[in-house]
């Protein structure tokens, strides 16, 4: 009989020091993915007191990341020097992160700053640097930067800029990024097509077809990031029936919720309400489940009183009834059939009322001349401590049936500091009018 002897193995206190960092670490990663900031900060703390363990690049990063997305700058700040104290900011990843935090503050200067001291940029780095720049509004300062970049062949280096400038109102620099990407070669993704068609506004219809070209001729009419782009575009163009040839061009397997939210919205911006009660029953056939948007866009759409009972229905029925913006929608689609009855119906079991809610069923009830309903409303919203706006004053004038009325109305406006609002101010004019008195 042989025996076998087998040498035991002892790990060193390094090795056993580096396998916990390892676990650590990827319980660091999994609660920032998961959103749960608070619990990944308070992780890197107990890590950053431990006597057995030492922090290292990657716990600083993943720390950092959590603080960026957080937006807690102070926390944030504390981070990066401890960074600088160990050495740490040396790595890439550990520096473009601070970038990504400084960024989502919206400190330029710091991260001008932190990009300053990285030794060799990475696409990531130009990319957080060239976006922080253009969303914040320096335009010039981004161009100038990019020019001098050395390398300008990759996309996501373009897409940057094209959406930032986009994004700040610079629409005609993106267009013209785009140009300038297209004559160089580079090729355009995804991305590029739709941060573009978002810059094309009605006098640039023209250009917008020719990105559409573009997109087909590229093979892109298979991505619902860009389709979706191509109908905001033609819809914000009023040209709907561009926009049906898109929807009807596109594979059924590329339209998603959005892609009907958009086809909906847009139907009701330019007045095709039963055009967008038929898309919305269309997506209910291709086993789309409708969002939040989508309902409320259709109530918009919504003036006769059985479709508009079938509608909220449906809505309660996949459980948009606590959602303050659906039941907002609601009130203001019972309001337009005429059902007073329902639209208080929906303020009353609404929980969560916003500023919103209470103005549109001010609204509601000056549209339906009933002035005391009106002015319940509003005492309700008084003792609910919510503050008017012009909205809310504009209602009560518009409802206001007597002189007395409209003179308590005024006083109020003047309390909160807006007697000279403009709305509230034609307001006040049209209520003393009505009743034959012009002397304000």
């Amino acid at each position: 009989m042989k025996f076998h002897f087998y040498k035991e193995t002892t790990k060193t206190i390094a090795e056993v020091a580096g396998e916990q960092i390892l676990k650590l670490n990827q319980s660091l990663a999994k609660l920032t993915r998961s959103h749960c900031y608070s619990e990944a900060l308070q992780l890197f703390t107990q890590i950053l007191s431990s006597q057995s363990v030492r922090p290292d690049h990657y716990t600083l990063s993943a720390a950092v990341t959590a603080c960026a997305n957080s937006r807690d700058v102070v926390f944030g700040t504390q981070l990066h020097a401890h960074a600088i104290r160990t050495g740490l900011k040396a790595y890439p990843h550990v520096a473009n992160t601070l970038l990504s935090l400084y960024a989502k503050a919206e400190d330029l200067n710091s991260v001008k700053l932190v990009f300053d001291e990285i030794e060799n940029p990475d696409v990531y780095s130009w990319t957080t640097l060239l976006s922080a720049c253009t969303k914040l509004g320096h335009v010039d300062y981004a161009s100038k930067l990019f020019d001098t970049m050395p390398e300008k062949r990759n996309v996501a280096i373009w897409n940057a800029m094209i959406t930032g400038c986009a994004e700040s109102g610079c629409e005609e620099v993106a267009i013209g990024l785009f140009g300038e990407m297209h004559r160089m070669g580079v090729m355009h993704d995804n991305y590029s097509f739709a941060s573009v068609l978002s810059s094309c506004a009605l006098e640039g219809l023209g250009f917008g077809r020719q990105v559409h070209t573009l997109v087909i001729k590229t093979g892109f009419l298979g991505r619902s990031s860009v389709v979706n782009a191509l109908l905001t575009m033609y819809f914000n163009c009023r040209s709907v029936l561009e926009a049906f040839e898109v929807f009807e061009e596109a594979e059924d397997a590329v339209y998603d919720q959005i892609t009907f939210n958009v086809m909906i919205d847009g139907l009701v911006n330019v007045g095709r309400d039963e055009e967008a009660l038929k898309m919305f029953k269309l997506m209910q056939e291709v086993c789309l489940r409708p969002t939040e948007l989508t309902f409320v866009s259709v109530m918009s759409s919504c003036s006769a009183a059985r479709v508009a009972n079938h509608i909220h229905a449906q809505a309660i029925k996949l459980g948009f009834e606590a959602f303050t913006s659906v039941s907002n929608a609601a009130i203001t689609m019972y309001s337009g059939c005429g059902d007073l009855h329902a639209a208080y119906l929906v303020f009353q079991v609404l929980e969560e009322k916003d500023l919103i809610s209470w103005n549109t069923m001010l609204s509601t009830y000056s549209q339906g001349n009933s002035s005391k309903l009106a002015i319940l409303i509003y005492l309700q919203m008084q003792r609910a401590a919510v503050k008017p706006d012009e909205f809310t004053f504009g209602s009560l004038l518009a409802s206001s049936e007597f002189t007395e009325t409209v003179q308590a109305v005024q006083a109020l406006a003047q309390k909160y500091g807006l007697i000279l609002n403009i709305q509230v101010s034609n307001a006040l004019v049209s209520a003393y009018a009505k009743q034959g008195n012009m002397n304000l």
